[in-house]
């Protein structure tokens, strides 16, 4: 990239303001490009829509850039080693970001934004990049103190100010105690909604796993990082190695009905350590990767662990008691037999989940029911033809992703796992059928857009900069113009082609919703998001909007199988078959129980839930 930018308000220096860390030069080049395209729409006197939509832009690009920079400070060290500067430079993002948002809220408001605006937000910059030299002490802490090795792997972008869009850090909504059996019981007030009728398969998930397996045995059921691409897994293979690795731990001091544990970051033989579990009849506790000591420490006494799975066999800490481990990547194995799972009914524990965001996380119990319930709600309302592909980037401790897994399989997909270096080079390596997001993931793949549109010339850069407003128009019915077919053959389709998201036929957001700017952003793009509501205690799944409905509070109708009213306080509540049995210990809960989702929203006279 050239050194300096051709459009003369915001000039780009290399000498004077690179980090030399290409990442965040090209954050910050973006950031001066936003800058020229708003002073450019001003000058030349572009459309009050155009110039919002620019501000817009610049509000949610600073969100991101911010963002990956403190996550970058805190992985690296700098933020423990220059803890004065580290809270020094935070704060003065916030007071950055919080001007960009009055900015933009005062023209939203009908208020004229001048000139001096920008020339204060170019100057800031400077001042932060360079003169100041904030940016710049990171960049020399870099240099010197971080090792040559180390690499930045950006992950879920946790700042504090996106904490109320995506829950807990691993993208989780906060789901509430558990009102079950031993809580007191509520009642509905006002109308009723449900879903279609749903079919659930009986029995266990290692009975469903199965018969996926024998049905769909040489198609490919994962796709595995390895070597320059992803190798292929069929159905045959992963259900050849689950069952050896059920008959392995069995010969373990392990016995069916005993509760284990997975702690590893997602990838296959996560996947294979969950269905081997559910073989050998074991009680699953997936452990979230985010959990701190105490966080896993409590988790493990409540649920009484008996054994556990993780990415090292640990020899302190909170899984160092633990009776029996075993190395996820070193699995036990031996010749299968008879295999406990098998005959387990549908109505007994499978799993014990948690809620990532919980400072002291209490698990909830699914019974095998509600993991195929919560399944086959999804085929059902997403139908996929044998051999999609979908994601697998969240950590397969979140309900809503080992759900999604399920879900694919039950169709006969595939399930990508994330390569190492991350979710926007895997997208273009899979180009998957269905992306399974949450607010966070799209938060990164919307920074990965402006960063490439950031590298393109002013013109397709003006084009990119509509995106948002033809989105709002091709979801609320408007239509688009007939410049739209010109913009999507020069930009946005070679942009989805470039980010693996030409054959998307379901973009989901779960644990959180995504916020009105990036459905139209998705949208515009030719990526339409569908929000999908649920909680832990759901098993993920609740209520499901289409694009065009998911604006304005609106969770959409309840998925098959699921039914939902509201309280006299105005609590979502939920019946149906992936509703949580309860706590461990528990006598169980009432099929015609409400759950308490603890979520404030309502059920509208047509049906639709709205969320609060």
């Amino acid at each position: 990239m050239q050194a300096r930018s051709d459009e003369g308000f915001a000039d780009w220096d290399d000498e004077r303001y690179s980090t030399d860390i290409d990442r965040f030069d090209e954050q910050h080049r973006r950031l001066f490009g936003l800058l020229n395209d708003l002073h450019a729409a001003m000058d030349e006197g572009h459309s009050e829509a155009e110039i919002g939509d620019i501000l817009r832009e610049l509000e949610r690009y600073t969100e991101y850039h911010f963002g990956d920079e403190e996550e970058f400070m805190q992985d690296c060290g700098y933020a423990m080693d220059c803890a004065d500067c580290f809270y020094d430079h935070r704060e003065m993002h916030e007071e950055f970001a919080a001007r960009v948002a009055e900015f933009r809220e005062k023209h939203e408001n009908g208020e004229y934004v001048t000139m001096e605006v920008l020339t204060f937000l170019r100057d800031w910059l400077d001042s932060h990049i360079a003169a100041l030299d904030e940016d710049q002490n990171y960049a020399d802490y870099f240099e010197s103190e971080v090792d040559d090795d180390y690499e930045y792997a950006p992950g879920a972008l946790r700042t504090e100010r996106r904490s109320a869009a995506t829950g807990g850090p691993d993208g989780d909504a906060a789901d509430p105690v558990d009102a079950g059996p031993a809580g007191e019981a509520v009642s509905a007030a006002g109308p009723t909604s449900e879903g279609d009728s749903l079919a659930v398969p009986d029995g266990s998930v290692a009975n469903w796993f199965a018969s996926v397996a024998a049905a769909h045995g040489d198609r490919t059921a994962a796709l595995v990082p390895g070597g320059d691409g992803y190798e292929e897994r069929t159905f045959a293979e992963l259900d050849r190695r689950a069952r050896r690795v059920a008959a392995g731990l069995l010969e373990t001091d392990l016995a069916p009905g005993d509760r284990v544990g997975i702690a590893a970051d997602p990838g296959y033989e996560w996947s294979v350590a969950d269905l081997a579990c559910q073989y050998a009849g074991f009680v699953s506790v997936p452990l979230f990767p985010s959990f701190d000591a105490d966080q896993t420490r409590r988790a493990v006494e409540r649920v009484g662990l008996a054994g556990v799975v993780a990415a090292e066999t640990p020899d302190d800490g909170p899984l160092s008691e633990v009776p029996v481990r075993a190395d996820v990547d070193d699995l036990p194995t031996a010749d299968p037999a008879e295999l406990p799972g098998r005959s387990v009914g549908g109505g007994e524990v499978a799993t014990v989940v948690f809620d990532p965001g919980a400072a002291d996380p209490e698990g909830h119990a699914l019974a095998h029911r509600s993991l195929l319930a919560a399944a086959a709600t999804l085929e059902t309302d997403l139908p996929l033809d044998s051999g999609a592909t979908g994601t697998c980037f969240l950590p397969l401790a979140h309900v809503y992703q080992r759900v999604a897994t399920y879900y694919l399989w039950s169709t006969g997909g595939a399930v990508a796992y994330a390569r190492p270096e991350g979710l926007v080079e895997s997208l273009a390596a899979v180009d998957p059928s269905v992306l399974v997001g949450t607010p966070v993931v799209y938060q990164r793949v919307y920074g990965a857009l402006q960063d490439r549109i950031g590298s393109m010339n002013w013109m397709k850069r003006k084009v990119a900069g509509r995106v948002a407003s033809y989105g709002r128009d091709r979801l609320d019915g408007s239509g688009t113009p007939l410049k739209y077919a010109a913009a999507d053959r020069l930009v946005y389709g070679p942009l989805r082609e470039a980010f693996g998201l030409a054959d998307l036929e379901y973009a989901l957001c779960g644990a959180g919703r995504l916020d009105e700017h990036l459905l139209s952003l998705f949208a515009g793009f030719g990526v339409p998001v569908r929000n999908l509501y649920g909680t832990v205690g759901t098993a993920g799944v609740g209520a499901i909007a289409t694009p065009e409905a998911s604006f304005e509070g609106t969770a959409g109708r309840p998925v098959a199988g699921l039914e939902f009213a509201h309280s006299e306080a105005g609590e979502l509540l939920v019946r149906g078959p992936t509703v949580t049995v309860g706590r461990l210990g528990s006598d169980g809960r009432p099929a015609e129980e409400w759950y308490r989702t603890g979520t404030d929203g309502r059920v509208e006279a047509d049906g639709t839930v709205t969320v609060d």
